[in-house]
């Protein structure tokens, strides 16, 4: 006959690796899950690179020349690392204050839920610019970002982060869905006098 406190400590053993058992199944299924939610939430729909010359047309630049004002801008393309820089002067004479440029997207944009902008800055704050057919001219929706000088950078964005604006102001416009962009720009402004450099890399939208 097995003494009872024999019989306890078997009940102990068993019950005991059952639980371990169950916590650690637990824990598997808890890593698994996340792991899951992370790949999805990076999962790339659609990347354009920059230097693409399928994926966008020729950058048009658009400076506050357009009022009077006398800032600089050009796009040129680095040779070693194969990337368009958007560089220029800003100058606050004649109320100007800004450069800016855009591309036309050449292919449509699949369903996103997210964007991530990859670039090198100079340690200034950019807009990210997005314009769809629905926009009057000149309206965007813009984001900003802030750069680290001399380091590339990655900024990402969801919908709710573009406000729709003309010129600095908000404007009444439908809420951006990415799949319907059609144009991908930058702009410097916020009185941010001087030279200025920014090399592209890639725009990632993201499922």
């Amino acid at each position: 006959m097995i003494s009872p406190l024999i019989l306890i400590k078997q009940l102990c053993r068993r019950y005991t690796s059952a639980v371990i058992g169950v916590l650690l199944k637990g824990l598997f299924l808890s890593t698994s899950l996340l792991a899951t939610m992370l790949f999805q939430t990076s999962v790339s729909a659609m990347e354009i690179q920059f230097s693409s010359q399928q994926q966008l047309s020729a950058a048009k630049i658009s400076n506050d020349t357009v009022m009077g004002g006398i800032s600089s801008s050009e796009i040129e393309n680095d040779a070693a690392l194969d990337q368009p820089i958007f560089s220029g002067n800003v100058s606050l004479a004649n109320n100007g204050g800004f450069a800016s440029m855009e591309y036309r997207i050449n292919t449509s944009i699949p369903t996103s839920s997210s964007v991530k902008l990859t670039v090198m800055g100079d340690g200034k704050r950019y807009q990210l610019r997005f314009k769809t057919p629905e926009l009057s001219f000149g309206e965007a929706y813009v984001a900003n970002f802030d750069t680290t000088a001399g380091e590339q950078t990655e900024h990402t964005f969801i919908p709710a982060d573009f406000k729709s604006q003309f010129r600095g102001r908000s404007v009444n416009a439908p809420a951006l869905v990415f799949a319907n962009v059609d144009r991908v720009g930058l702009l410097i402004a916020d009185k941010q006098a001087g030279n200025f450099s920014l090399t592209l890399g890639s725009i990632d939208f993201q499922q």
